[in-house]
């Protein structure tokens, strides 16, 4: 690449005159604030729409945690009659084979003038 010189060649042009204003002049300017833009009707709409689907949700969001509540209420009180039943049924099994008990078969044939034959004798187990 050559070099052509333009360096040489500018010339530099005057400035025009600007007239002479203090820095700091002691005249009070008046400073107009930015008025705030009006609120249009579509934006108005907007929030409000906006407004109704938020207390709706806030709404539907108390209503879901009290249905989640009684759901939970209603397991707890199901897994205490569970926990009921099967205790129940475990002291009934304790009593069917308590009542089962070859001692106690051959003692209530005693009472009753029988006797037990271990030939004639059949458990039947469900």
């Amino acid at each position: 690449m050559a070099q052509n010189n333009l360096a040489t060649q500018f010339q530099p042009q005057a400035l025009p005159k600007q007239p002479a204003v203090p820095l700091h002049s002691h005249s009070k300017r008046v400073v107009s604030t930015p008025k705030a833009l009006p609120v249009s009707k579509f934006e108005k709409c907007l929030l409000a729409v906006g407004g109704l689907m938020l207390v709706g949700m806030m709404l539907l969001l108390v209503s879901t945690k009290i249905g989640v509540s009684n759901a939970q209420q209603h397991l707890q009180d199901v897994n205490s009659q569970i926990t009921s039943l099967e205790n129940k049924n475990t002291s009934d099994r304790q009593t069917i084979n308590e009542l089962m008990n070859r001692s106690r078969l051959e003692k209530v044939a005693k009472q009753n003038g029988m006797t037990l034959s271990n030939s004639k004798v059949r458990n039947v187990n469900k």
